[in-house]
């Protein structure tokens, strides 16, 4: 960010997309940002995808769309609570027929926004874009043209769309008249709500949000009779509700990744790139390993000669203001160049990378593109000036931050290295299973060290004798934490075990590799099957006098799911299916007759195929099923090492609790001997960690990105009920689902409401 002017327009940023059938994506970019024509089409590009697909997803799952998104910008760097953050993320689709448009915003505040008005707007906006297609559709018009006057309107439209926000068109009345809305809270009925813990994994980028243990809560329903049967063909069941929360978290974490892409200033971009290629030139040749604390004095060294070689560079630009030239912008850019490499040779210096990234900086920045005079690109030539000094601090101020984030990171390798070591002189159970675990162990290390206090500094200098005190203090303020928490699943102990056997698993590998499914499959085929285009359709589509008990509803379930399964390639769905069977078949027992309602049945089944899902991932109940299933595999050879299988997971299984306090006990031996050298690298190594995690990466995406410090928490989501024309008969409105969101500590909470009672006409079905 070069100027503060820059960062309160931040506060309001606005990316524009509209697409149709004809594949014509066309969008804008409004923001300080400043990024090329390709760019922008990319990011709008993007931005329908990710709705695209997470309107998939909500089809399936809740047989709504998005009709709305708020995300709450939590900023995670307290010593950054000064600077100008937006505090809102919003997306809001539109459609006309069979095109989309879709408007994602930035905002300095939450809430006040009445989405119904400004979604009537996009809408419109939508239809207009339409007229403005049907229009170009013309022979005389080729792809090249229809393009530019396409990119022309979606200019005007998105500064139509930001005129509304930034002069708060759209923000509901606070005093006088107002309307109740239909997704506002006295219009809604809570009948649901999901509790859950998260986990912010913070090397990712960007960060993503991990829901642990959600747990679903099925309030009393404010509906008899026939009003609670129909309502509950149009509710969300507990595993879709806790699908929609995890994908609009990923929707959340894409969504600002994008926004953020657009805060870059691709000019300031190539400049850190050529600084930082000018660097590494001048030390590839170093091969004598050196300290970091040598590199920093270095590179300052550099980065001065850089200064004085870019001063220069920058006299001589502000000498081609006073040359009187003349022409359009491509003409004067040409001009000026030719100038700057003449001035170049006159002080035996290389001009020409800098001036294309300068001249780039000019195309991006200067609206008006005929009859230039040289003069006129003083501004923008300042402007220029202030990125390269901002570029040059961005770099000395970043260097002992990533030096010490890396530093931190080689400490915890060489630890976990160092552990492995140890491991290597036990028995292979030991070594493998303790292997598997400092794995862990280290990912779970990482995670901690990009939030760690030292690296979030003001005016951080480089101290490696600090650092190794400080990895000292990771490791012990989080060791309780790790083994405290630390659960192996199902399809970590069949690793192990697999490990672990003595004789090849190769020839049972088609088997081990189906054990390794289990607990992801169990996972997803439970959601799949309670999903609404699943179990809301078949209550649908069976008269509900005839499914007067349990027996009837399995039995007819099972037949329903069988034709719309066989196309999935999931190994474990038939043994789901026969779930359904075993429910049908525990009332079969049953002498005492009861009379069900529709309801009571849903909701006995819902709760039978949660618990039974729950229970089937136990790694207790998994050692019996595998003994069901090794009997029934015919091969002699393949039962025989399955049964060695069995045993190396009976192992695995046993000592799953008390070979991680042993593990622990030797980290805490070996954190209290820790001496570490100083580290000593050939300079070039000291500028990645590996491939991915670089010295640029880290510049590009922790200083040059400006929402690089927001986490967003979704607020509000409304979904508007996809409703068929039959079904639209019965609502006298739009059906809409609301999830309300509140966000404390390492906790959230959902409830989940709709507006059924306001605009359901139950009367109608009766006629």
């Amino acid at each position: 960010m070069i100027t503060t002017r820059e960062s309160i327009n931040y506060q309001f940023s606005l990316i524009f997309g509209y697409s149709s059938p004809n594949d014509i994506v066309v969008g804008d970019v409004i923001g300080p940002g400043k990024l090329t024509k390709e760019k922008v089409k990319e990011l709008s590009l993007s931005v329908i995808k990710f709705l695209r697909m997470y309107n998939a997803m909500l089809r399936d799952y809740t047989g709504s769309e998005v009709f709305s998104i708020e995300f709450e910008l939590y900023n995670i760097d307290e010593s950054a609570q000064i600077n100008i953050y937006p505090k809102s993320m919003l997306l809001i689709p539109g459609q006309f027929k069979d095109c989309e448009s879709l408007l994602l915003a930035l905002k300095p505040e939450t809430g006040f926004l009445n989405i119904h008005k400004s979604r009537e707007d996009i809408n419109k906006i939508s239809e207009l874009f339409y007229e403005v297609e049907e229009f170009t559709n013309r022979p005389d018009l080729i792809k090249e043209e229809k393009e530019q006057v396409f990119n022309k309107f979606a200019s005007r439209f998105s500064k139509k769309l930001f005129g509304n926000l930034l002069e708060d068109k759209w923000n509901k009345k606070l005093v006088g008249l107002s309307v109740s809305l239909p997704t506002e809270q006295e219009m809604l009925d809570t009948f649901a709500s999901l509790k859950s813990k998260f986990e912010i994994l913070w090397n990712k980028r960007p960060y993503e949000i991990k829901v642990i243990n959600p747990k679903f809560d099925r309030l009393r329903t404010p509906f008899e009779k026939q009003s609670a049967i129909d309502h509950l063909k149009f509710s969300i069941s507990e595993p879709s509700a806790n699908f929609v929360i995890e994908n609009t978290l990923k929707l959340g974490t894409n969504l600002i990744n994008l926004a953020n892409t657009g805060t870059i200033d691709e000019s300031q971009d190539e400049l850190i790139s050529f600084l930082i290629e000018d660097i590494e030139e001048k030390l590839k040749n170093i091969k004598n390993p050196q300290t970091a604390e040598w590199l920093i004095n270095e590179v300052h060294k550099i980065l001065g000669d850089m200064e004085s070689y870019l001063n220069k560079f920058i006299d001589y630009s502000m000498k081609f203001l006073g040359t009187g030239e003349m022409g359009n912008l491509e003409d004067l850019s040409e001009k000026y160049r030719t100038f700057i490499v003449e001035k170049g040779k006159l002080e035996n210096e290389s001009f020409d990378k800098i001036c294309k990234i300068a001249i780039k900086s000019i195309e991006n920045s200067l609206i008006q593109k005929e009859n230039l005079r040289a003069i006129e690109l003083e501004s923008v030539i300042y402007y220029f000036s202030e990125i390269i000094k901002n570029s040059l601090n961005t770099i000395k101020r970043a260097l002992p931050r990533y030096f010490s984030r890396r530093r931190l990171k080689t400490l915890t390798t060489d630890f976990i290295n160092k552990i492995k070591l140890i491991f290597d002189r036990e028995q292979k159970p030991a070594r493998n299973l303790g292997n598997k675990f400092m794995e862990k162990f280290n990912t779970f290390l990482f995670n901690q060290i990009e939030i760690n206090p030292i690296l979030l500094k003001k005016g951080l200098k480089f101290n490696e004798k600090n650092i190794i005190k400080e990895f000292r203090n990771i490791i012990a303020k989080n060791l309780d934490g790790f083994f405290d928490t630390i659960e192996l699943n199902i399809s970590d102990l069949v690793s192990f075990a697999e490990v672990l056997m003595e004789r090849d698993p190769s020839s049972i590998k088609i088997h081990i590799d189906k054990f390794k499914k289990f607990s992801n499959e169990l996972n997803y085929l439970l959601g799949y099957l309670l999903r609404y285009s699943t179990i809301n359709r078949y209550l649908k589509d069976e008269p509900d006098e005839e499914i007067a008990d349990p027996v009837t509803f399995a039995n007819r379930f099972h037949r329903f799911l069988e034709k719309r399964v066989g196309g999935i390639n999931l190994v474990w769905k038939s043994y789901n299916l026969d779930w359904i069977k075993d429910y049908g078949k525990k009332f079969l027992r049953i002498t005492e007759e009861k009379n069900w309602t529709l309801e009571e049945i849903y909701k006995d089944f819902i709760n039978y195929f949660e618990e039974r899902e729950r229970n089937e991932q136990l790694t207790d109940n998994f050692l019996k099923f595998l003994d069901g299933y090794i009997a029934q595999v015919s091969n002699e050879e393949e039962k025989l090492l399955l049964i060695e299988f069995l045993k190396q997971y009976e192992f695995c299984n046993k000592i799953k609790t008390e070979f991680p306090k042993y593990i622990k006990s030797i980290i805490e031996k070996e954190i209290t001997t820790l001496n570490p050298e100083l580290e000593q690298q050939i300079p070039m190594n000291f500028f990645k960690l590996d491939e991915g995690d670089t010295f640029y990466n880290y510049l590009k995406e922790m200083e040059l990105k400006y929402f690089s410090k927001l986490i967003p928490r979704p607020l509000t989501l409304i979904l508007k009920h996809d409703l068929t024309n039959e079904e639209r008969e019965l609502f006298n409105s739009d059906f809409f689902h609301v999830f309300n969101f509140r966000f404390w500590a390492n906790n959230f909470k959902a409830d989940i409401s709709d507006n059924f009672k306001e605009v359901y006409r139950e009367w109608v079905k009766e006629l």
